[in-house]
């Protein structure tokens, strides 16, 4: 021990403060180890702790609110769904719709009419089909182009409608071809179209009427005594039966 102290007395007072120095930092730098580090760690915790309840109260919060107020329906997406599915038939509106896609996509249908409702009647929920008959002959390649410009009329992107015109929906498609003639072929095509058509209120309950019957009361016939005769002239205006007129 009195060699060390010897030693550290021949030292420079530079090299000297320096050592000092340096057994403070080790000194602070065990003290902060010992007694704040845990501390801090404690605390970092206790943070997580009140963020995470924070996030809680505000996601209530927000849940509270929503159903309070809920989202307001924009028009854009009423007036893109009142396009795709009107709430009327507008027989002409979808024969125009058909014979504009047929011509964007170089083709031409020999016959487009509707089928009657009352065989093809279906009621589904809260919209009803239309169906159309179409009749083609021509090239293959270019129904083919027709049948994904309808399909692409009405889609749904990333969670967004998008209409660019009615709902169709392709039921049946038959096609022939005759010999060699590949790609000209003839088809015929059935094509169903939606309505909106919200199901109609339950009728009022209609209590029948009550109808008394009537009574008849049979009419009494008093027979008709003939006093006999006794000689005397009938009153004027009689005749006596079996007498002359």
């Amino acid at each position: 021990m009195k060699n060390v102290k010897k030693k550290l007395a021949a030292l420079d007072l530079k090299v000297q403060l320096g050592l000092v120095a340096l057994g403070l930092i080790v000194l602070a730098f065990a003290g902060h180890s010992l007694a704040v580090s845990p501390q801090s760690t404690e605390a970092a915790k206790l943070q997580k702790q009140i963020v995470a309840q924070q996030g809680l109260i505000l996601e209530r919060k927000t849940s509270l609110h929503v159903g309070l107020n809920p989202p307001p329906i924009k028009v854009a997406d009423l007036f893109r769904l009142a396009r795709a599915m009107p709430d009327r038939v507008d027989m002409p509106g979808m024969i125009l719709t058909l014979s504009q896609v047929a011509r964007s996509s170089g083709i031409k249908f020999q016959l487009i009419e509707p089928v009657p409702a009352a065989a093809t009647a279906v009621v589904t929920g809260n919209y009803q089909t239309q169906r159309l008959h179409l009749s083609f002959n021509g090239d293959f390649y270019g129904l083919s182009d027709f049948l994904y410009r309808l399909r692409s009329l009405v889609a749904v992107h990333h969670g967004k409608l998008q209409a660019d015109g009615r709902l169709f929906n392709v039921d049946t498609v038959t096609f022939q071809a005759g010999g060699d003639t590949f790609p000209q072929i003839s088809a015929e095509l059935y094509v169903d179209a939606y309505i909106y058509a919200p199901s109609a209120p339950a009728a009022a309950t209609t209590t029948p009427s009550t109808t008394t019957p009537s009574t008849t009361t049979p009419s009494t016939t008093t027979p008709t005594t003939t006093a006999p005769s006794t000689g005397a002239s009938p009153p004027a205006g009689a005749t006596a039966a079996g007498g002359t007129p």
